[in-house]
């Protein structure tokens, strides 16, 4: 069975979101005092945008055994063997995932596991 299938999910915005959404709309009041309409239309527009970014829509999860559901949503870049040297010291599969700013930005748990060991990369990005 899947490890997040049975998260009860108490509203369609992960709470990752809460503190954008809620400061776009608290951004929105001045702005329409201070500069007007359209500046609360576009601070609604953000705000919904945001809402959007951070959505959690229902998945369809199978239940076949041995399968590995994909993380996040957006399209799959490289697939590639390389040799993972900081924890499995032993050849490993690489899948690489690009998420545009329209894909819904959750990530998932593709396999049933427990982190062992966390760490940061600097990189270009």
């Amino acid at each position: 069975m899947s490890p997040y299938r049975k998260r009860p999910r108490a509203f369609w915005v992960t709470p990752e979101g809460y503190p954008y959404i809620g400061l776009g709309l608290l951004l929105s009041l001045p702005a329409g005092y201070f500069a007007g309409p359209w500046a609360v239309l576009a601070a609604v527009g953000l705000t919904g945008y945001t809402a959007w970014f951070f959505r959690n829509p229902p998945r369809r999860i199978p239940e076949e055994e041995g399968l590995i559901i994909a993380p996040a949503d957006g399209r799959v870049l490289e697939v590639a063997d390389c040799e993972e040297t900081r924890y499995l010291k032993k050849p490993a599969r690489r899948i690489s995932i690009f998420m545009s700013p329209m894909n819904c930005h959750l990530n998932r748990a593709p396999v049933a596991g427990k982190v062992e060991q966390c760490f940061y990369r600097p990189g270009k990005f």
